[in-house]
């Protein structure tokens, strides 16, 4: 998954190096620290990379780890930049629980279909504190965006309002499933971590947003690692 993430992040970088040397010319291609054919070769060896690792475990690895590399490419050079962006974003971020538990297990117990659902939900909010962080590069660039679209006040509410209807699900779960210590803490922390990504992505500064929405990230990477382990130690995801 690591190089299939690798390669969609290239190709976006490639897709975005217009735009990029008017907002961000810091970055690698638009500063010439890295040409398009050198950016080229290292995505089909990242995406070569990843999709023969994925075949190594198994068929159902293979066939999730195609299906999020198209998505984050249909992301990448076809609805980046339009007011549903955020829908492959959030689907790509889905697939990821799908991919780590049905690639190592090779089982489908009922409960990740709620975990897939969380995971979108998750997307969603990630998708949105990020169009948030590109908000000016995009006006800048005449680009549409949900952020663009909705304007910086609703994208920023709308944020915290998933995130937070995702953190009570979790935790009310986790609760009632009798979550250990370890699992509480880990989602408390996720919580916390979410809500200071919040606060960063409602700043002035381009460069705190872009800290507020990888900061959410991690936030539920943790929610989303108690959770899991709650879920798992009452059976829910099978042995």
């Amino acid at each position: 998954m690591l190089c299939l993430q690798f390669t969609i992040g290239i190709a976006n970088d490639l897709a975005d190096a217009s735009s990029d040397a008017l907002a961000k010319p810091d970055k690698p291609l638009p500063a010439g620290l890295l040409t398009s054919r050198q950016a080229g070769v290292a995505l089909l060896a990242t995406g070569a990379a990843g999709l023969a690792s994925a075949a190594s475990v198994g068929v159902p690895a293979l066939a999730v780890g195609v299906l999020g590399l198209a998505d984050g490419l249909l992301y990448d050079l076809r609805l980046k930049g339009t007011a549903i962006s955020w829908a492959p974003f959030a689907a790509g971020v889905g697939l990821l629980p799908v991919y780590g538990w049905w690639g190592a297990t090779g089982s489908w117990p009922a409960a990740l279909w709620g975990v897939a659902a969380m995971a979108v939900l998750a997307g969603v909010t990630l998708a949105l504190a990020n169009a948030l962080a590109d908000l000016e590069k995009d006006r800048l660039s005449e680009v549409r965006s949900v952020a663009t679209a909705l304007g910086r006040s609703r994208t920023l509410v709308l944020d915290a309002a998933i995130m937070l209807a995702i953190q009570a699900i979790a935790l009310a779960t986790a609760i009632s499933l009798g979550a250990g210590a370890w699992s509480l803490a880990a989602s408390s922390v996720g919580v916390c971590l979410g809500w200071l990504g919040v606060g960063l992505a409602s700043t002035g500064s381009e460069r705190a947003r872009q800290a507020g929405w990888e900061t959410q990230a991690v936030g539920f990477l943790l929610l989303g690692a108690g959770w899991l382990s709650a879920l798992n130690s009452a059976g829910a995801l099978g042995r």
